[in-house]
């Protein structure tokens, strides 16, 4: 059985299937939640009893496995084993030549490459109302274990657009693209948010600086800076995110920016 499941993952990452792993009874509850069948499920023989209702919302899985803790963790990624493990049919895919514009609110992710920060940023994405996340170039995989796990079932909520070039979204009209960088940007609550926008965010390190003026024309691009204590390294992609996105969700509950 070790050896169907790896092969499933290994042929997933050469030939690009849509299937992919979700770890822990959370993940699968919220899989079938939003009406995914697994193709295989993999119980730990030992804790079985403890996810009982799993056990019962996965009869109709024709491949369910019992297997050791053991065995579990030589296919997890997790540092502790979880009591049960899927391959799942992965959501999509959601083509960002598809997808309605303008949109209401979006998210691009540009560089952002740790897959633990791609599913905070799903995540967040999800609860504050983003129509979807666009991964962009030199971004993790969304459909990555810790992606997967940083998500917390958002993967399953919000549509994920893949590999979505700057220039993609550079012929698209309608909306404002707000670019956020760590200096020089105008503090968020001083801009007009309240309109269709795509919020933009990049690596820790380099931010947007490889594709920073090639999302949109300059009269519809922005950049924005959230000022932060003297001597403070830069915010976390993830924290900067939520905090910009809050910012957008306030003023679309008022009607407008704060005055500078």
């Amino acid at each position: 059985m070790l050896k169907q499941v790896r092969a499933l993952q290994s042929k997933r990452e050469r030939r690009e299937t849509r299937l992919m792993v979700v770890e822990g009874e959370d993940l699968l509850a919220a899989a079938l939640a939003a009406g995914i069948t697994p193709q295989a499920v993999i119980f730990d023989d030992a804790r079985i009893g403890e996810v009982d209702a799993l056990v019962q919302a996965t009869t109709a899985v024709s491949a369910r496995y019992l297997a050791t803790a053991d065995l579990i963790a030589g296919i997890s990624t997790m540092a502790t084993p979880p009591r049960v493990l899927a391959i799942v049919p992965r959501p999509g895919p959601h083509h960002f030549s598809s997808i309605q514009w303008p949109p209401s609110l979006g998210l691009y992710l540009a560089g952002v490459s740790d897959p633990g920060n791609v599913g905070s940023l799903i995540r967040t994405a999800s609860a504050l109302g983003c129509d979807w996340v666009a991964i962009g170039s030199g971004s993790a995989d969304a459909a990555h274990p810790r992606a997967v796990r940083g998500a917390m079932g958002a993967t399953f909520t919000v549509p994920i657009l893949e590999t979505v070039r700057p220039e993609d979204l550079a012929t698209r009209e309608g909306f404002l693209v707000v670019e956020a960088v760590s200096s020089g940007g105008q503090p968020p609550w001083t801009v007009d948010l309240t309109g269709p926008l795509v919020l933009a965010m990049g690596a820790e390190r380099a931010g947007l600086a490889e594709v920073g003026g090639a999302l949109a024309p300059p009269e519809r691009t922005v950049a924005v800076t959230i000022p932060q204590a003297p001597g403070s390294d830069s915010l976390n992609v993830g924290a900067a995110a939520a905090a910009l996105l809050v910012e957008i969700v306030r003023q679309r509950s008022v009607g407008t920016p704060t005055a500078g």
